[in-house]
């Protein structure tokens, strides 16, 4: 059975499709959206982990958030995501055929086939979200892995909870160590920038120790001011620089170029030349346009270089 560390990762890293152009360019909503319906029905007593009906309780809270969330051509398809993901490992839909027996989900549900077709969590997921501590810690690290803009609506308890039915929003603090949600962004983040530090671009892999790297997931806004995972809030970035950054002796724009805190000087220290070196340097970005750092978040940063 997974920990609940190793069951964020798996949620981090769902196959969720990317699609647009340009500045539209994102990911599809459609998984986590309805991994967050789910939780509604077991919160609720409508679905157990080890059956989720495929019914109309289900489409309403997919379509309820899908409301707040979508982006450009984004389509109302509950359908897809219910068979879909079968694809993540932790999801296996079935349909009742005739005797009552039940046969793997071929192809996307339809709305005749409400009270036919069912899903059930496998693979250590139907133990953990058997829990609803668990719940809301995978609830909350579905919202801030992809939808952190819109947490204050889609953390919010259903209207059929008492209001301390359910821990706080933003209960878990940014070190918290056994959330899972560090580790997870971690490693979407060294995979998102091909394990290479956006400033420097020094890229250490060995083949025998492939999760053996010199870079870490820093934050641009720091996770307990936003509360968002997101990867465009993220940067790979060697020791050296995640150190500068997080001191606010380096920083990067919304120009998508690297400025330098006043106070260094170089002929103190090889370490602050090095430093001083990065000035109007371009940001290495990853290759995936829907993961560019927002520029919000670079604004934020730049913002609070030392003069």
């Amino acid at each position: 059975m997974p920990s609940i560390d190793q069951a964020i990762e798996r949620l981090y890293d769902l196959n969720v499709g990317i699609v647009g152009v340009g500045g539209e360019r994102h990911e599809r909503p459609h998984k986590p959206l309805l991994l967050l319906a789910v939780l509604d029905l077991l919160d609720e007593g409508l679905a157990t982990p080890g059956s989720i009906p495929w019914c109309q309780e289900l489409r309403d809270r997919f379509t309820a958030r899908f409301e707040v969330v979508r982006k450009h051509d984004d389509q109302n398809t509950p359908e897809n995501p219910f068979f879909y993901l079968g694809s993540e490992g932790f999801w296996q839909a079935e349909v009742t055929t005739e005797g009552s027996q039940a046969a793997p989900l071929a192809r996307t549900p339809l709305v005749g086939e409400i009270g036919k077709v069912f899903a059930r969590l496998i693979d250590g997921f139907d133990v953990l979200l058997a829990v609803p501590e668990t719940r809301w810690r995978m609830r909350e690290a579905l919202v801030s892995r992809y939808f952190p803009t819109h947490a204050g609506v889609l953390l919010a308890p259903p209207a059929s909870e008492s209001a301390d039915s359910e821990p706080s929003p933003g209960l878990l603090a940014e070190d918290e160590p056994d959330d899972g949600r560090s580790p997870a962004f971690r490693r979407k983040i060294v995979e998102i920038y091909d394990h290479q530090c956006a400033a420097c671009g020094l890229r250490i892999r060995l083949p025998e120790a492939p999760d053996l790297n010199f870079v870490d997931a820093a934050h641009l806004i720091p996770f307990a001011t936003s509360r968002n995972d997101h990867p465009t809030n993220g940067l790979a970035l060697c020791k050296n620089h995640h150190w500068a950054m997080d001191r606010h002796l380096i920083a990067p724009g919304p120009d998508q170029l690297w400025h330098v805190a006043g106070v260094l000087r170089e002929h103190r220290s090889s370490g602050e030349k090095e430093l001083l070196e990065l000035q109007n340097r371009r940001l290495l970005m990853p290759h995936e346009p829907a993961f560019h750092p927002h520029s919000e978040a670079l604004a934020w940063r730049l913002e609070r270089l030392i003069s």
